[in-house]
């Protein structure tokens, strides 16, 4: 019995390394630690934030047009009543104040996580100020709403809306 028990340890070292189960276990941590570095730097890549803008410069020139084209909401006493129908599918937009004239409007919906959900929607003149587009999509979640005239852009209104919780949102000239 003696010399069975002496030969099963002897056969087990003199199998190769790479039927041993140390070295595997000692090679498995770091090559582990290597393939969740791998996933890291692939998420990190692949899920950039593209809501940090790295050109400050040009964004703080822009701030004056902003800030002047709501002035010129104020001056002109605008407000617009923004309306969804979901059984239909159309977005209405009902502007109150001074009569605008224009025969387009450009209603833009910025999600404010995700980029890949923003829309820019051109709504057509029904009467006046009075505007609608057909959707394409069920919106839903939270948007910021920014209301302008197509093509010139002169004034803007903007807001923010939930779509899961309302169908209707009022927009004032601040």
């Amino acid at each position: 019995m003696k010399q069975e028990a002496q030969y099963s340890e002897t056969s087990m070292d003199n199998k190769p390394w790479y039927r041993q189960f140390w070295p595997w276990f000692l090679i498995a941590l770091p090559g582990s630690v290597v393939i969740a570095s791998l996933a890291t730097v692939y998420i990190a890549f692949h899920g950039a934030d593209a809501l940090v803008n790295d050109n400050y410069y040009r964004d703080g020139l822009a701030i004056n047009q902003l800030l002047g084209q709501d002035q010129r909401a104020v001056e002109l006493g605008l407000a617009a009543d923004i309306r969804l129908d979901k059984e239909s599918g159309e977005l209405f937009v009902i502007l109150s104040g001074t009569e605008v004239g224009a025969r387009t409007l450009l209603l833009q919906l910025l999600h404010p996580t995700d980029e890949k959900r923003d829309r820019d929607l051109v709504m057509s003149l029904m009467a006046p100020n009075h505007y609608r587009v057909d959707l394409d999509a069920v919106l839903q979640h939270r948007y910021y709403i920014r209301v302008l005239p197509e093509p010139e852009h002169e004034w803007r209104l903007s807001g923010e809306m939930n779509f899961t919780d309302t169908d209707q949102v009022t927009l004032r000239a601040q």
